[in-house]
C-alpha cells in the first residue's frame, strides 16, 4: 500500500475547477517533486496535502489513515514555505523549537532534537541569533530545521529555493538532497524549476491545469514523454518541434516531430537533412547554442559542446540522430 495516497480528489474556487480528480501513490521515503507552469495547481496540490486549502472531493490517505477532512496541525506533516516563515523576534533555537514547546514536549528532548538539527544543518553557531542577523540562505536551513525537529512523517516544500540567488539555489539544493538521504524521510517537493526537479526527484509529476500530464522518473520524462507539453516543459532549452513533413523518412503517420538541442548537430549546409540562418550564437563557455530559423519561420536551437565560428546570418546545415527524434499525433500525443 502506498504511504501517501491522493485518490480522485478535486479543488474548486467557486465555479474554477483548480484540481481535476488527482490520483497519485507516493510511497514511503520517496522524493517527489511537481513541477509544471504557473497556475497549473502544484502549490495548491501542495497545500491540500498539507491542510492548509480544504479538498473538495476525493481522499487523502496517508500511512492508512484517512486524513481528509483531519486539521493541519493533527497531520504529522512538516511545511517548509517559500517566504520562511520565521519569526522574526525569536532567535534560530526558539524557530526551531516553537512548535515542540507548543506540544509540551519534555525541554530535555527539545534540546537534544534542535542541536542534533543544527548540527545536521550547520547552524550551531547561530542558534542565539535572530533571522535579520542571517542570510537568506541560513534562513531557509532554520525554516528546514524546524520541520526536522518534529519527526513528520511526511516533509513538504513550497518553492524553497525561489528566493534564493542562483550560486546559493545550487549548494541548498545539494543540502536538501543530502538531508533527504540522511533522514529517509517522505518528500513532496513544489518548484517550477525543472533544473531541481532533474536532480532531486526519485518521480516527477508534471502538472498543468490541475491535471497530472505524467509521472515518472527524472530521465523517463526526458527519454520517453507522453505528449508534447511534457516533452517542451522537460529539458532545457525545450525540444525543437518542426512539421512532419520536413523530415518525411521518419516521421510517417505524425503531426509534428521533436528534436532536443543536444541531439542535433551543426554542419556544412549542402546536402544536410535540414538547414537554416543562424539568428543568434549563445557562447556560454562549456557549450554553445546556436538559435535558428528554418524555412523562415520555424525556429530551433542546436546545442554542441565545442565553440563555433558561425555568425548571425550564417547558412548552416543541420544533421540529427534518427533514433532520438519523438513523433507527435494531431492531438499532440507521442506516437
Amino acid at each position: 500500500m502506498a504511504f501517501l495516497k491522493l485518490q480522485n480528489v478535486d479543488k474548486y474556487y467557486g465555479k474554477l475547477h483548480a484540481i481535476k480528480g488527482v490520483n497519485l501513490e507516493i510511497e514511503n521515503g520517496e522524493f517527489i517533486v511537481f513541477v509544471g507552469p504557473s497556475g497549473c495547481g502544484k502549490s495548491t496540490l501542495l497545500r491540500m496535502i498539507a491542510g492548509l486549502e480544504v479538498i473538495n472531493g476525493g481522499e487523502l490517505i496517508l500511512d492508512g489513515k484517512d486524513i481528509t477532512t483531519t486539521p493541519s496541525a493533527q497531520r504529522d506533516l512538516a511545511m517548509v514555505f517559500q517566504s520562511y516563515a520565521l519569526y522574526p523576534h525569536m532567535t534560530v533555537e526558539d524557530n526551531m523549537s516553537f512548535a515542540l514547546r507548543l506540544a509540551k514536549v519534555d525541554p530535555a528532548e527539545i534540546q537534544e532534537k534542535v542541536e542534533k538539527a543544527a548540527e545536521k544543518l550547520d547552524l550551531t553557531a547561530y542558534l542565539k541569533r535572530t533571522p535579520k542577523m542571517l542570510s537568506g540562505g541560513q534562513r531557509q536551513r532554520v525554516a528546514i530545521g524546524r520541520a526536522i525537529v518534529r519527526s513528520p512523517k511526511v516533509f513538504l516544500f513550497d518553492e524553497p529555493l525561489s528566493n534564493l540567488d542562483a550560486a546559493l539555489r545550487g549548494q541548498t539544493r545539494v543540502e536538501i538532497a543530502e538531508l533527504h538521504r540522511e533522514l529517509g524521510a517522505t518528500t513532496v517537493y513544489v518548484t517550477h524549476d525543472q533544473v531541481e526537479a532533474m536532480t532531486l526527484a526519485d518521480r516527477v509529476v508534471v502538472l498543468r491545469d490541475g491535471i497530472i500530464e505524467q509521472v515518472g522518473t527524472p530521465l523517463d520524462l526526458y527519454d520517453h514523454p507522453k505528449n508534447r507539453f511534457v516533452s517542451q516543459f522537460i529539458g532545457m532549452p525545450q525540444m525543437n518541434l518542426l512539421p512532419a513533413d520536413f523530415l518525411p523518412a521518419v516521421a510517417e503517420g505524425s503531426a509534428e516531430v521533436g528534436i532536443r538541442p543536444e541531439h542535433m548537430k551543426a554542419v556544412g549546409a549542402e546536402g544536410a537533412a535540414l538547414s537554416g540562418v543562424v539568428e543568434l550564437v549563445e557562447s556560454l563557455g562549456n557549450e554553445t547554442l546556436i538559435h535558428m530559423k528554418i524555412a523562415g519561420k520555424h525556429q530551433i536551437i542546436v546545442r554542441q559542446y565545442v565553440r563555433t565560428e558561425l555568425k548571425i546570418g550564417d547558412t548552416v546545415g543541420v544533421e540529427f540522430d534518427a533514433s532520438r527524434v519523438h513523433r507527435f499525433d494531431s492531438e499532440g500525443l507521442a506516437l
